[in-house]
């Protein structure tokens, strides 16, 4: 007949228990990150957007000014083309800015992550089964 080792189910539930904590506390700090990462991306996109509207009036305007300049120069045509190239120039700049700005920010929920693998490691580490206590075999000297 196999003993059991008193106090193991005691153990066991406290075990449980502080892993539906532990479940529980994450599940809380993993939403509170994401919705501070999510608003953190919201207000980058309105800016870039509200930006984008105010650029989008401004070189239209800039563009009819430039090209009736030209017009006087160089003909309709080439001053068209001209601005246009100029126009295309400094809005692919602005698009690889505005892309580099969103990609730095970060949506995974990196601190929940990161206190969850520390949880799962301590926890292995006090569920690790104890060095061999058995008896000692017979005819051997403990």
């Amino acid at each position: 007949m196999v003993a059991r080792r008193p106090g193991i189910i005691s153990q066991f539930r406290q075990i449980i228990a502080g892993l539906l904590t532990l479940v529980q506390t994450l599940a809380g700090l993993t939403a509170a990150e994401l919705k501070e990462n999510a608003g953190a991306l919201r207000g980058t996109l309105l800016m870039l957007m509200a930006a984008g509207g105010l650029l989008l009036t401004a070189l239209t305007l800039l563009t009819v000014a430039l090209v009736l300049a030209l017009a006087t120069q160089v003909g309709a045509i080439t001053a068209a083309l001209i601005v246009a190239g100029s126009a295309a120039l400094a809005g692919l700049a602005l698009g690889r800015h505005g892309l580099s700005k969103l990609e730095q920010t970060r949506l995974a929920p990196e601190r929940s992550i990161a206190t969850l693998q520390a949880q799962i490691d301590r926890i292995k580490g006090e569920v690790r089964p104890p060095a061999d206590r058995s008896p000692p075999a017979e005819g051997t000297d403990a």
